[in-house]
């Protein structure tokens, strides 16, 4: 208030000393001049809480921004570090694929051939049952054929008295007693 008051007492001693001269732009600048002080001094608290909300705003709103460019950049540095494991790890997985697929390569027609060599076992193995099933049946049925064949030339010798039988059984019984 003491300086507001030596102003206007300062201003009024210019004023009546014509140092100042009073016209209209004079009176618009002093216009201007006092709205502008008093508007500073009524507004500032409000200006100042308006300055300090956008602040924190703009702070928060910064920090939060450093904060995820941070975040981003850790994880790049993170990846930057694993990928050259991940190269090496995939060359030795490829290096590994590689020497399977040459064993592989290997083995695979010794295992198809040993797979191809137990079914032919198999079925040689089962061929053979059958074939010697088929020789006792053969056989069994040549006994059938040459009993029958013996049974009929006994009745054909001692029922029907033929004599062609009768002479064959008489060459039949001398060959046998040489043999003896």
């Amino acid at each position: 208030m003491l300086n507001f008051s030596i102003i206007i007492l300062l201003s009024l001693i210019l004023i009546s000393q014509n140092i100042i001269l009073l016209n209209e732009e004079t009176l618009i600048l002093l216009c201007f001049i006092i709205f502008c002080w008093i508007g500073f001094n009524k507004l500032k608290d409000s200006i100042y809480e308006d300055f300090e909300i956008q602040k924190k705003d703009l702070e928060i709103e910064f920090s939060e921004s450093f904060n995820i460019l941070l975040k981003s950049v850790n994880k790049k540095l993170t990846l930057q570090k694993i990928l050259p494991l991940w190269l090496i790890n995939f060359s030795d997985l490829k290096r590994h694929l590689l020497s399977l697929n040459l064993i592989l390569i290997d083995k695979l027609p010794n295992l198809y051939v040993q797979r191809n060599k137990d079914n032919f076992l198999k079925k040689l193995s089962s061929i053979k049952r059958i074939e010697q099933q088929t020789n006792k049946l053969i056989g069994l049925l040549l006994i059938k054929k040459i009993e029958k064949i013996t049974l009929l030339r006994y009745f054909y010798i001692s029922k029907i008295k033929v004599k062609t039988f009768e002479c064959s059984y008489k060459i039949t019984l001398r060959e046998y007693i040489e043999i003896i």
